[in-house]
């Protein structure tokens, strides 16, 4: 359940992680969710990287450094 909204918290078009207000909504319910399912760091940085497969490393990795501060891991 938590992959589908950190999916759903990233911009349609931009690909960036909860910069609209919508995905920043989308992106704490995936936190609570992915808490209360035991998520990893790890679990959730799989999944980042399948969501933005596609991109370029130096997206990818700014999104993962955005997504690491706001899950405070």
């Amino acid at each position: 359940m938590w992959k589908q909204e950190l999916k759903r918290a990233f911009g349609i078009v931009d690909k960036c992680f909860a910069r609209h207000p919508m995905d920043q909504a989308r992106a704490k319910e995936a936190r609570k969710l992915a808490k209360q399912a035991g998520a990893t760091w790890s679990d959730i940085e799989a999944e980042i990287t399948s969501i933005l497969k596609g991109s370029t490393d130096s997206h990818v990795q700014e999104q993962l450094k955005a997504a690491r501060a706001f899950f405070k891991l």
